[in-house]
C-alpha cells in the first residue's frame, strides 16, 4: 500500500480552551527559527471554519495544523512530499514530525502548562482516495501495515484500532493505546528525517 500521503493526528489531552489565534505567532516564529525539519513556508488561519483545519503551518513536505475536525482538537501532520520509498519510512517520518511538533508546542512559553497532547490517542488516515479507496481491501491492507509499525512503536502495548466507517471520509483508523507513554520517549523511537 502506498502510504506517501499519510495523515497523523495526535489529540489534545489538555488545552481545548486555548484560542486558535494564539498559535499563529508561534507558527510564524517557528518559520523564522527553522524549528522543524523541511522547508517551512507560511501560516494560514481558518479559525472561522466550524470544526475545520484551524491554524496551518504550511511546509513543502507536509502541513501541520491545530485541527478541529469532528469537534476534537489535535495536532495534524499531513504528509505531502516525502522523499522516502517504503511504508515504514513514510510512517516513521509522519510520526517523528507530528510528535516533534507536539513536543515543541508543549514547551512553548506561550502555553506554559496549559497544553498537553496524548500520544496514545491518534487518528491515522491516508489522504489519497485513489491509493486507498474506502473499501474493505484497502482498510485490510492499511491495517496490516499499521499494526506492524504500531507493535514496534508502542513496544507491544495493547491498542485498539477502529476503522473509519463513513465512506465520505478518508480511509483510516482511530487508534487508542493502553498504557502511559510520553511524547519525548516515543520521539526517541523515530529517527529525525
Amino acid at each position: 500500500m502506498d502510504l506517501r500521503k499519510i495523515n497523523l493526528k495526535v489529540f489534545l489531552e489538555k488545552g481545548e480552551e486555548i484560542p486558535l489565534e494564539s498559535f499563529i505567532p508561534v507558527f510564524h516564529r517557528w518559520i523564522q527559527q527553522d524549528k522543524l525539519p523541511g522547508m517551512l513556508v507560511d501560516v494560514a488561519e481558518y479559525t472561522h471554519v466550524f470544526q475545520g483545519p484551524g491554524v496551518l503551518l504550511i511546509a513543502h513536505e507536509g502541513n501541520y495544523s491545530l485541527d478541529e475536525t469532528d469537534g476534537k482538537r489535535g495536532l495534524l501532520y499531513n504528509q505531502k512530499r516525502p522523499i522516502e520509498a517504503s511504508a515504514e519510512s513514510y510512517l516513521t517520518t509522519a510520526f517523528h514530525r507530528a510528535f516533534l511538533a507536539c513536543s515543541l508546542l508543549e514547551k512553548e512559553t506561550d502555553f506554559s502548562g496549559k497544553l498537553k497532547f496524548s500520544p496514545t490517542r491518534l487518528r491515522i488516515t491516508l489522504n489519497d482516495r485513489l491509493a486507498a479507496p474506502h473499501e474493505d481491501w484497502s482498510l485490510e491492507e492499511m491495517e496490516a501495515v499499521l499494526k506492524n509499525f504500531l507493535d514496534r512503536f508502542y513496544a507491544g502495548a495493547q491498542y485498539q484500532m477502529a476503522p473509519e466507517m463513513d465512506s465520505r471520509k478518508l480511509t483510516g483508523f482511530a487508534v487508542n493505546v493502553d498504557g502511559i507513554f510520553s511524547i519525548e520517549d516515543l520521539l526517541k523511537k523515530v529517527p529525525s528525517v
